[in-house]
């Protein structure tokens, strides 16, 4: 998909197109965000994408619950300006990681009793020696390998032996606000790189 390179305004009747840049309110406040598709068929037409969050976040609504971008004041949202697809209506590309980040990364998992919260999995914990090694929490170096076109690790060795898992990093360099993540890819237990 293809965003315009500017922020829009409403059309004549409230209307919108793909790649329009408005205001929708997510139920916390109005989050800057972008019209990803439209199905006039239905009630809520336009399917926006609000900047800083996961696809998984996008919503449905119907023209008079979106506002014109810079109408109305919006939430601010760490890590909005490094959106995919913020970057794409600004003509820009996201940036690339070539290789992993290196230094200590911290584990969580979902999987605290069935309960949706964030709990520690300290016996994940790991660090990222160089472009080959990593080291888990016991101590044992192990290796991986890194694939910058899929974004995908493969561990061997260590506590981590034979698990594959995606590498996101946003920004270069990344920020507390913005750390490198490695999710493990069977159990989608997620690990930040500690940024201070």
């Amino acid at each position: 998909m293809v965003l315009a390179p500017r922020d829009a305004t409403a059309q004549v009747g409230g209307q919108y197109k793909v790649g329009d840049r408005v205001a929708a309110n997510f139920g916390t406040g109005y989050l800057d965000s972008v019209i990803v598709r439209i199905d006039p068929r239905n009630a809520y037409p336009y399917r926006v994408h609000p900047f800083g969050f996961e696809d998984t976040m996008d919503s449905s609504f119907a023209a008079s619950d979106l506002k014109p971008y810079g109408s109305v004041p919006t939430k601010p949202v760490p890590g909005a300006t490094n959106d995919p697809k913020f970057l794409a209506l600004q003509g820009k590309k996201p940036f690339q990681p070539t290789k992993v980040y290196p230094g200590a990364y911290e584990c969580w998992t979902l999987s605290g009793g069935g309960a949706a919260s964030l709990q520690p999995a300290m016996q994940l914990n790991f660090t990222i020696l160089d472009d080959r090694r990593y080291r888990d929490v016991a101590g044992t170096t192990g290796s991986y390998r890194f694939d910058p076109a899929t974004a995908t690790l493969v561990f061997q060795g260590g506590t981590l032996n034979r698990q594959r898992a995606r590498y996101e990093q946003i920004a270069n360099p990344p920020t507390a606000a913005q750390p490198p993540k490695v999710t493990l890819l069977v159990s989608g237990d997620s690990c930040d790189r500690r940024m201070r």
